[in-house]
């Protein structure tokens, strides 16, 4: 049974939980396959990585399907996807990671910490896009991409790997749809 998980809210700590229990709800009830519908903005790093991670560990098939914008690190929680698709129309923004700070002040091995942080985040995301796109010929310069704020269509993200098939998005033969609250 195919499950609809929609997902169109900003990556956040609270989001990432209300998609991990959608995800186990359609589980729990039947699902052998979940189709996620995603559109959003992306935001917070450490949820979006832990959205993967779960994503991935999920016992059933996942289907990830952009509906219309996939934007920064809201591109590691579609590629989660086993099969990946794209709406005609839809697009994919990859571009430098970044943080908001809401300290006053901060020391010199503070800043040092988070440029390593940084650092290690765009190495995560970058060795996701590798593992996860089936490029033949692997030449994709997955920090030039980020770091040049790339705006893909759904075909050049096809011709990147990202994208398996670029088809409209549909609800038929999905028997329960689950929301994410933003």
């Amino acid at each position: 049974m195919i499950h609809t998980v929609h997902f169109l809210c900003p990556v956040t700590p609270s989001t990432v939980t209300w998609l991990q229990d959608g995800c186990l709800k359609a589980i729990a009830n039947g699902a052998t396959t979940i189709q996620l519908h995603i559109s959003s903005p992306g935001g917070d790093l450490v949820a979006g990585f832990t959205a993967y991670h779960f994503l991935k560990s999920l016992p059933v098939k996942l289907i990830t399907h952009n509906i219309s914008n996939v934007e920064s690190v809201a591109n590691v929680i579609f590629m989660a996807g086993s099969e990946r698709r794209a709406n005609p129309g839809s697009r994919f923004l990859l571009h430098p990671l970044h943080w908001g700070f809401n300290t006053p002040c901060a020391d010199h091995n503070r800043v040092r910490e988070w440029t390593k942080c940084l650092d290690n985040d765009l190495e995560r995301f970058v060795d996701i896009l590798n593992l996860d796109c089936a490029i033949t010929d692997n030449n994709a310069d997955w920090k030039s991409i980020i770091g040049s704020a790339t705006i893909a269509d759904a075909a050049t993200a096809a011709s990147l790997g990202m994208v398996h098939s670029v088809v409209q998005a549909t609800l038929e033969g999905s028997t329960a749809n689950w929301w994410v609250n933003c």
